[in-house]
């Protein structure tokens, strides 16, 4: 690979300084004479034919770098192609959007310091030569370490024979007969915009739903004519296009209460396919609304699109149309509304980009360095706000969470080498994040979609930032080896109480009635994989308290780093352990009716606390 000095004395002058006719030193993330102006460095890639923040070149380059790092995890070992020493792992199980099957060792990059790699590569059973890689911030590799301490401890037996994976063409969701008692018809055509106005569009800001009443008036107008959907082109594909899958958006959400809207989905999505390529084919505001909108429904049936070229798509065109930055001083002219749709667009797309990106373990397309684009609102106060108008507010909060989620990202999971940081870097990072949720104080009376999402958002953060640090302890703990805990003493129990609180929140908006504002919720994949993550990190607590050589730390609010670690420690109760993992397997049961592949989770989970929690009884832990 060409080194970064040399990309960037290849890299074209950049616009600006083209335009000045001055000489460009074509540094990275933005030249000097842009830096000193204060102006955005962009240049011309004339492969693409479009212009590029130099910026998001930079950020290219730090990925393939990344990429580099992991191909040397492989090519350096000397263990490259044997298999992992617990049989347990030579086994398969599936997910919601993958088959995980037996995972290549953990691998030690060779370098001037050597360091345990917990990033994994699972081979794919139809492809031999090819493997799907998980990085250490996905919960994928926390469901390895986990299963193979428990192995290793022998709390489970290495020769459990899980049941084989379910092909591709027998794994697409279910779909029931279709009943055509409301399907298409103007009152539930109007329902359903109105469920996807007060649900997906609160938390990713797609539609202006000042637009959705002539949509809704060509959608019928197109049907009364009985025209065929691949013959519409321009703004009457595109008003098809929308309402369409804002109703088969609106049906999935309304789908957990409601089996049979499943079918009544899927018939507005295919509706909605053959405008596909008509809707997507120009660079506009509209081409990205259609983008997101498809993003959003593979949210809810990951099978029926690939949802990370579609991302890869956005991506590249919110830079090209600038939803990155602020149009002042451009030629750009926009009202209020305007600007807002805008704003909420780039960073509903961010969201989905960042939490997909993480929950697998892949790096981003749309780098923080570039982003000078306003929040869609800002939370001032909650008092005197009533639910409906507090909701995108909240979510606007959401999106500053997952911009603190995204740095954090950089920080810990993407480095080649794995940092290690001290308490006191996590005392100070997890206050900012409590700073962030003091400023959302709600009462229950004024949750909706948006506060349950920051809820989520926080409680799972919480679980994603300490990942790291429970990984190494539950690697460390696997031998009774005292030699593996010299860089291990303690761990936290902030993430314990986070994935109590993240099963409980997930618990209350299940049980929800449907008539109430939690029965709109969007419950995808994401959800089904936050249950999941938040499972593991109990049982890794629970293996922890039964091996019983690490300490606990207090709360990193009470956390005194001035003082010694030994003084900073307490016991840490697990009486609402019991309950709170019960409350686990029926949310990963109810998502294994929801979505087919979630089988391998469930069991996995089922089969770590059915042996874990009756010896922590045993044990007294309880």
């Amino acid at each position: 690979m060409a080194s970064r000095e040399l990309i960037q004395q290849l890299l074209p002058t950049c616009q600006r300084c083209r335009r000045l006719r001055r000489k460009c030193d074509t540094q990275l993330p933005d030249c000097r004479l842009c830096q000193k102006a204060g102006a955005e460095c962009t240049l011309f890639d004339h492969a693409l034919q479009q212009s590029l923040p130099r910026a998001y070149v930079q950020s290219l380059i730090t990925r393939l770098e990344h990429l580099k790092a992991v191909k040397d995890t492989l090519d350096a070992s000397p263990h490259n192609g044997i298999p992992q020493s617990s049989p347990l792992l030579s086994k398969e199980s599936t997910s919601p959007t993958v088959s995980i099957h037996r995972p290549l060792p953990s691998l030690d990059i060779v370098r001037a310091e050597a360091h345990h790699s917990f990033d994994k590569h699972f081979p794919i059973s139809s492809s031999p030569d090819r493997s799907r890689f998980f990085g250490s911030s996905s919960v994928f590799t926390l469901s390895v370490e986990v299963l193979h301490h428990a192995s290793m401890k022998g709390i489970i037996s290495s020769d459990y024979e899980p049941p084989l994976p379910v092909p591709d063409d027998l794994q697409q969701e279910s779909e029931q007969h279709l009943s055509y008692d409301s399907y298409g018809l103007p009152d539930a055509v109007r329902f359903h915009c109105k469920v996807f106005f007060a649900s997906s569009n609160i938390l990713y800001g797609v539609v202006d739903e000042s637009i959705a009443a002539s949509d809704v008036g060509t959608y019928f107008a197109l049907r009364g004519q009985g025209l065929l959907s691949s013959s519409l082109h321009g703004p009457n594909a595109h008003a098809y296009f929308r309402i369409s899958m804002m109703c088969a958006i609106a049906c999935a959400t309304r789908a957990r209460y409601r089996p049979q809207l499943i079918a009544e989905s899927m018939s507005y999505y295919r509706d909605a396919l053959p405008c596909v390529e008509e809707v997507t084919s120009e660079v506009g505001p509209a081409s990205l609304q259609a983008l997101l909108l498809l993003t959003i429904f593979c949210l809810f049936f990951p099978r029926k699109g690939d949802i990370w070229k579609v991302l890869d798509y956005a991506c590249r065109l919110t830079v090209e149309l600038g939803y990155h930055t602020e149009t002042d001083g451009s030629d750009v002219i926009e009202d209020d509304a305007q600007k807002k749709l805008r704003r909420s667009t780039f960073w509903g797309l961010y969201a989905i980009e960042r939490i997909t990106g993480q929950l697998f373990g892949r790096g981003s397309d749309l780098p923080e360095s570039i982003i000078t684009t306003e929040y869609p609102s800002v939370l001032t106060t909650t008092s005197g706000v009533d639910q409906e108008a507090l909701q995108p507010m909240s979510i606007a909060h959401h999106y500053r969470l997952v911009y603190l989620r995204s740095e954090l990202f950089k920080a810990l999971y993407l480095p080649a080498v794995p940092p290690s940081y001290d308490w006191g870097w996590y005392k100070e990072r997890t206050a900012t994040l409590r700073d962030w949720r003091n400023d959302l104080d709600v009462t229950e009376d004024l949750a909706g979609v948006a506060t349950i999402t920051c809820d989520v958002g926080y409680n799972s953060t919480m679980c994603f930032i300490f990942q790291p640090v429970m990984l190494k302890a539950v690697k460390a703990t696997e031998s009774l080896d005292t030699r593996a805990l010299k860089d291990v003493q303690a761990v936290p129990q902030d993430n314990y109480h986070s994935a109590i609180a993240l099963i409980q929140t997930y618990e209350k908006v299940v049980r929800a009635p449907e008539e109430s504002a939690l029965g709109i919720y969007p419950m995808t994949f994401l959800s089904a994989h936050y249950i999941y993550l938040a499972g593991l990190t109990l049982m890794a607590h629970a293996l922890l308290a039964l091996d019983g050589r690490l300490d606990i730390l207090k709360r990193m609010e009470v956390l005194d780093i001035s003082l010694g670690e030994t003084e900073q420690c307490e016991k840490l109760d697990h009486s609402g352990l019991w309950e709170a993992s019960n409350s686990c397997l029926v949310l990963l049961q109810w998502c294994t009716e929801r979505w087919p592949g979630m089988e391998g989770m469930r069991d996995i989970y089922m089969r770590l606390s059915g042996r874990i929690m009756p010896e922590m009884a045993r044990q007294g832990l309880l």
